[in-house]
């Protein structure tokens, strides 16, 4: 069994106007991804019931069938399901059991779109998407000079409204990261096009309210650096200078002074301060935590929720506590301690661990696996438009798995919808041939 790509050419029939409407909406839907969250969940209403109204059933369920994402999707949640048979409702968590086991399905809500097939439309939503990551990175610099009201509209621009703000970091690192992909590979670029890239990733590292956007800017850099690495000494001198780089910011990180606060975005400073005390206080934080030292500032909490989490994971590494669990056994271990009263770990990978056990998050990893060969793959494809692809797709992968480290990811609907968005609209047309 071999997955192989279909290009919209390879479509029999030609789409009536009203099988289109699907991916018309598509299209936009990147764009909401700026917005207040009640944008995106009404797009995705609005998608799910052009899907209705389009019809043709029996095609929609054989590009589905024929998906290679199909499975892995179904196999996390036929995991959690077993999981929770086994566990049922843990004590302290009979509220929080259904709401919980519904995050552990949140792919599920990729399905519908996988019913989308290949074609032009896919590249209208990369220019929206690039489109919206450029407005957001001016309605950035407006807040910044204090241009921008406090309304709803834009109101996770002006303040730090947790998630959202981290979103939007990560958004426009997505954005910084697939434009330079096609910079790199057109032979001629316009102006134009180098100074909208410029703008959102120089948005990105001094404005957005985010560390994670920083961390999945770098992976996705030394991605496609390590994809256009050939095997001689110029190439591997050339790769080797960002390691070289790593190690001297280590060096200077932990040589500095102890900053006095490390929440980042209460610091009254300009941006390329806040950059640096962002890496300062994160990679201090890596020592003091791999050194059992205890972080004294709220932002040091993770710290705290890694070693208490872990004691938790140790106890049952293999189906885990049960769907819902983490939080009440967490307060009731954690009590004392600044982080008690957190309702997430911050990493989907802890959370699946201590909830699942090793099970869960193989089933997870195995979603996140098979993207990656879906990248390959498109890689591999005789097909451009599908080449064209293979790198976002490979750098929006490695996002996710970058974010679930650091973010619950699939536990929050922010997160989950967005990325799921965006995997839509580059998965469309992947087909599983026996």
């Amino acid at each position: 069994m071999h997955d192989t790509i279909h290009s919209a050419a390879s479509t029999t029939t030609p789409m009536t106007a009203r099988s289109d409407w699907p991916e018309q909406v598509a299209v936009w839907l990147p764009l909401t991804l700026f917005f207040p969250v009640a944008w995106m969940y009404t797009g995705v209403v609005l998608f799910y019931v052009s899907l209705l109204i389009a019809g043709n059933w029996q095609q929609k369920w054989q590009r589905l069938r024929q998906h290679p994402m199909l499975i892995p999707i179904l196999g996390l949640s036929v995991v959690t399901a077993l999981v929770a048979a086994l566990h049922g409702k843990p004590d302290g968590a009979q509220q929080e059991f259904w709401p919980a086991f519904g995050h552990y399905q949140t792919y599920l809500f990729l399905l519908p779109f996988l019913t989308l097939q290949a074609g032009a439309w896919q590249n209208r939503a990369l220019s929206v998407f690039f489109g919206g990551a450029t407005l957001a990175a001016f309605l950035f610099v407006l807040s910044s000079l204090h241009l921008l009201p406090d309304v709803t509209l834009f109101r996770s621009y002006v303040v730090y409204l947790g998630n959202k703000s981290i979103l939007l970091g990560m958004l426009l690192a997505v954005a910084s990261g697939w434009l330079l992909c096609g910079l790199v590979a057109r032979e001629k670029n316009s102006a134009a096009q180098w100074l909208q890239f410029l703008f959102i990733t120089a948005v990105m590292l001094l404005l957005s309210k985010t560390r994670t956007a920083l961390v999945i800017w770098v992976m996705m850099l030394l991605l496609m650096m390590l994809s256009r690495l050939r095997w001689n000494w110029r190439s591997l001198a050339i790769a080797a200078l960002p390691l070289l780089a790593a190690i001297g910011l280590w060096q200077y990180a932990l040589s500095q002074p102890r900053p006095p606060s490390c929440v980042v975005n209460a610091v009254q400073a300009a941006p390329w301060e806040k950059v640096r005390l962002r890496g300062v206080c994160t990679l201090q934080q890596v020592r003091d935590f791999s050194e059992g030292r205890r972080t004294g500032d709220d932002d040091g909490m993770r710290t705290e929720l890694y070693r208490v989490t872990s004691g938790l994971i140790a106890e049952a590494p293999w189906s885990g506590h049960g769907i819902g669990s983490w939080m009440p056994l967490y307060r009731e271990r954690a009590q004392g301690l600044s982080s008690a009263t957190m309702t997430t770990p911050h990493s989907d990978y802890l959370l699946y661990l201590t909830e699942t056990g090793v099970l869960g998050l193989l089933a997870l990893l195995l979603i996140y696996a098979q993207q990656a060969r879906l990248a390959w793959q498109f890689s591999r494809s005789s097909a451009e438009d599908q080449r064209r692809l293979a790198m976002p797709l490979a750098m929006l992968s490695l996002s996710m798995v970058c974010g679930a480290a650091f973010n619950a990811i699939l536990r929050d609907g922010v997160f989950a919808m967005a990325f799921l968005i965006l995997l839509a609209v580059l998965l469309a047309g992947a087909r599983r041939r026996v």
